[in-house]
């Protein structure tokens, strides 16, 4: 039977017709040739591929440069905004320091060494002291001449640590063309229990003493001293009348008992008394001042600079601020990218309270030209306000940026700096209040 034959034959007839139904092709067993014949295919032409591209990369670009721009303008705005935040701390800092300048708690004398008592008069220098120009601009005041409490100098390259008190560590050095300015005054708040390795001035209204935190604890046995000697003074009064009345009345009983606790009390009185001062004599052995009734201030040295530091192959300039504590003058950074402080103080030339221009700013004058009757306050001339100039300058340079803009601090030669760094400068002019203060 030739049924199997017959039934290959019928799937070969049946598979190519649906291949020319489906597809329109023609189709050989041996090659499996396909041909195409009923369906038109489709496409882009290049022409049409090209133009695509072009319009994608113009749009591609166009989006690059508002993403290369928005960084680019996020970068400069976080630069200018640390300059900002930098250089007014900076300003903050040194106003308040100048507004408190030459502040002196409750005395109100000028602070000299004449103002002051104790053992030792005054307490032995700070270690690493801060000394000015002058023959009086220590820490403490001298014997000779009038007592600065404020003062400046412009760095120049031969005198790069004026005051002989600079840290300067390796790959750090002065920034030369900016100014270094000191001030001497006490912390405004008083205190009632001292520290030990500060020191401390105590005073009331017309004497004060300088002492150390070591023994600042024993000021106030003063005080005790003088108010057991008054209670002391008074029972001996009191025991006095007592006893004329009981010799007035010798059968009075009350009398006689009254000029009996009168006596008892002359006595607690007068041990009070050697208590006291025995206190007051230790507290005099330990080199505190004896003061009736006195306050305590913590007493305070400041100095600023600006210090360069190399960090790598960058030049970072930061402010730093020298301040007693542990008995010794110590410096720290405060804040980077400060580059220059700059002072002109502001100087009253009339002397004579009763002229319309006592107490007025006649002039301001840069630390350069600054004399010494002038810090020393000669003929009654007096330092009445001080304009405050602050560089601050980026920490990193920018290299599609180049600074050629002139900065004008003060009275000097404009400073034009033609480098990579972005710059703000700040200014601000303080009243020296406690300058013109003649009493309190």
């Amino acid at each position: 039977m030739l049924v199997v034959p017959q039934i290959k034959k019928d799937v070969k007839l049946l598979f190519k017709h649906l291949l020319y139904r489906n597809y329109g092709s023609e189709l050989t067993m041996n090659n499996l040739v396909i041909r195409r014949t009923g369906q038109t295919v489709k496409g882009f032409t290049l022409v049409e591929l090209m133009v695509s591209l072009s319009i994608g990369l113009v749009l591609f670009a166009g989006v690059m440069s508002v993403f290369v721009g928005m960084r680019s303008t996020t970068a400069d705005t976080s630069s200018y905004g640390e300059l900002q935040e930098n250089g007014r701390f900076a300003v903050s800092v040194l106003t308040d320091d100048l507004l408190r300048q030459n502040f002196w708690g409750d005395l109100s004398e000028t602070f000299s060494l004449s103002s002051l008592s104790g053992n030792p008069v005054p307490p032995a220098a700070p270690g690493n002291d801060c000394v000015g120009e002058g023959v009086n601009n220590a820490t403490f005041p001298q014997a000779v001449g009038p007592f600065r409490t404020l003062w400046g100098q412009t760095i120049v390259a031969g005198s790069l640590n004026p005051l002989n008190c600079f840290t300067m560590p390796a790959n750090t050095t002065t920034m030369v063309g900016s100014d270094v300015i000191q001030f001497k005054r006490v912390i405004s708040t008083p205190v009632g229990v001292a520290t030990a390795g500060n020191y401390y001035l105590v005073a009331n209204l017309s004497t004060g003493g300088v002492f150390t935190g070591d023994a600042a604890n024993d000021a106030y046995v003063y005080g005790a001293a003088v108010d057991a000697s008054a209670n002391a003074s008074a029972a001996s009064e009191a025991s006095d009348a007592a006893d004329a009345a009981a010799a007035a009345a010798p059968d009075d009983d009350d009398a006689a008992a009254a000029a009996a606790q009168a006596a008892a009390d002359e006595t607690a009185a007068a041990n009070a008394v050697v208590t006291a001062n025995a206190a007051v004599d230790a507290a005099l052995a330990a080199g505190v001042p004896v003061i009736a009734n006195p306050r305590m201030w913590e007493y305070q040295h400041h100095v600023y600079y600006v210090r360069e530091e190399l960090v790598g192959d960058n030049s970072v300039p930061v402010l730093m601020q020298g301040q007693l504590a542990n008995f010794n003058m110590n410096f720290a950074p405060i804040i980077d990218g400060i580059e220059r402080i700059r002072f002109m103080y502001g100087i009253d030339t009339d002397t004579d309270p009763s002229q319309p221009g006592y107490g007025i700013v006649n002039a301001f004058v840069s630390a350069t030209n600054m004399t010494p009757a002038l810090w020393n306050n000669t003929g009654g001339t007096r330092i009445l306000a001080v304009k405050v100039f602050v560089l601050a300058r980026g920490i990193n340079p920018d290299i599609k940026y180049t600074n050629t803009n002139s900065y004008q601090l003060g009275d000097d030669l404009p400073f034009i700096p033609n480098d990579n760094y972005r710059r703000l400068l700040f200014s601000s002019t303080v009243t020296l209040y406690n300058t013109s203060v003649e009493a309190w």
